[in-house]
């Protein structure tokens, strides 16, 4: 049975068919509805259901919490109206449109035992646009196309990514493996909701998990950039010492920026001057969480239990963004479901 579904912000009611999601009908009728991974795994289409009931089908569960569902959010690409409904995407902030642009390789370094930074400039010269914490599809020659984030800050004209290698990831390993200087890919762009939103006038949290680590860079350097005075925590959480990578980079940066704080964690080895646990760090150090906004970037456990634990320390959803990084096989299984 088909369903009317009114959306204020795009003045417009569309018709939703049988198993179409909202998002897919949204998108059909030509309406610009903030979208990325369409596989319920990033949460860049959230959206209050303001009336009406919906069926949230498969989703991760990192893209959405249950404080969220309960408070009568749920991911578009994943929702299907029961009835006719009034629903209005989560979108605070002017989106930034998508494009295909080539890029020519112009540095590599591998920072761990499995982690490389690539840099890269886009053909023409002209800067990509996107908002720090948003992510891009990036496409070698001759392999499949993976997201990865920017962990530059936006308007810089060389474009930075921080690729971990995965046993048999393809893409990963030859960024690692073999990626040089004047390599070429295809970057589509940019994508994804968990972006800095400026006019946040109180504290800035980042709790980032490997290469996470990307995106929490490009939010950190643009929150100290547009508000100086503002406070900014970042917690980086890694596994063992050894996944540790641009700390000194960050003590430097806490030493000389008084409004910065930097707090590494090492959860899995004991012999190492670091804490182990994030969340007694966080409470530490967080004196309010209802004032701050969270951003979130990594495994989708870490995402997990970092909202679970900022929840129930008083910080609202609206003011908690997640960019769970979620592996190509995990979004297959739930495109599945």
């Amino acid at each position: 049975m088909n369903h009317k579904v009114s959306i204020p912000q795009f003045d417009s009611i569309i018709e939703v068919r049988a198993g179409q999601s909202i998002l897919d009908a949204a998108l059909k009728a030509g309406l610009d509805y903030p979208y990325a991974c369409r596989s319920g795994t990033c949460s860049a289409c959230k959206t209050q259901v303001l009336s009406g009931r919906v069926e949230q089908r498969a989703y991760d569960a990192a893209a959405l919490s249950e404080a969220e569902r309960d408070a009568g959010l749920v991911l578009a690409c994943r929702a299907h109206p029961i009835s006719d409904c009034e629903v209005a995407p989560v979108d605070d902030e002017p989106a930034v449109p998508s494009r295909k642009t080539e890029c020519t390789i112009t540095y590599v370094e591998r920072v761990t035992h499995d982690v490389v930074v690539v840099r890269a400039l886009p053909d023409g010269g002209q800067a990509v646009q996107f908002l720090a914490g948003q992510f891009a599809v990036i496409s070698p020659p001759g392999f499949p196309a993976r997201e990865y984030s920017f962990a530059s800050r936006p308007g810089s004209p060389e474009l930075e990514f921080h690729v971990r290698a995965r046993p048999g990831g393809n893409v990963s390993s030859y960024f690692y493996d073999r990626a040089r200087r004047g390599d070429r890919f295809l970057l589509n762009g940019p994508f994804g909701n968990a972006y800095l939103r400026k006019d946040h006038p109180g504290p800035v949290t980042l709790v980032a998990g490997g290469t996470g680590l990307a995106p929490a860079k490009a939010i950190l350097v643009e929150a100290l950039a547009a508000s100086p005075g503002r406070r900014v925590d970042l917690y980086f959480s890694v596994r063992w010492q050894r996944d540790l990578y641009f700390d000194d980079q960050f003590r430097e940066l806490a030493a000389t920026h008084d409004r910065f704080r930097f707090h590494p964690v090492v959860t899995d080895e004991t012999d190492t001057p670091y804490p182990r646990d994030i969340f007694a760090v966080m409470a530490e150090h967080i004196e309010d969480f209802r004032a701050t906004k969270i951003y979130t970037c990594g495994p989708p456990a870490l995402v997990r239990a970092c909202q679970d634990f900022v929840y129930s320390r008083g910080t609202s959803p609206q003011d908690c963004h997640a960019d769970p990084f979620v592996s190509q096989e995990s979004q297959q299984i739930l495109n599945s479901a």
